[in-house]
């Protein structure tokens, strides 16, 4: 019984994490509704970054693999992209461009958002 929910809870964790990842990707665009919304976007980015840069594992990554095995099952080796985005969204020797192409994307949308508002004038009373 608790190795069923040790592996329901590992693919619960894999769905917030690739819901992470398209945040991270587009969580910027949600700017354009209410501003406040940019400043987590930047955030998350900056950490994807982080991450990505540093060669730091993601927490979900960890908490994925430990309840892979608390479940009984073999935890898979090396990173979450290369698990479930490898060879799924793009081949694994374009991984790089994959990356600066989602970071353009959210560049994108923060420049989009921040320019937006700029032809805006206040209406005059």
């Amino acid at each position: 019984m608790v190795s069923g929910l040790a592996v329901a809870a590992a693919t619960v964790v894999v769905i917030v994490h690739l819901a992470f990842l398209a945040y991270v990707v587009v969580g910027g665009f949600l700017g354009l509704r209410r501003l406040a919304w940019l400043w987590p976007s930047i955030v998350t980015t900056l950490y994807s970054a982080y991450v990505t840069l540093a060669s730091y594992t993601c927490p979900l990554t960890t908490l994925e693999k430990w309840l892979l095995e608390v479940g009984g099952r073999e935890p898979y080796e090396g990173s979450f992209i290369a698990q479930y985005l490898h060879d799924v969204l793009y081949p694994a020797q374009y991984e790089r461009a994959a990356w600066v192409i989602a970071m353009g994307i959210a560049l994108v949308s923060y420049a989009v958002v921040l320019t937006r508002g700029r032809g805006r004038r206040p209406a005059v009373p």
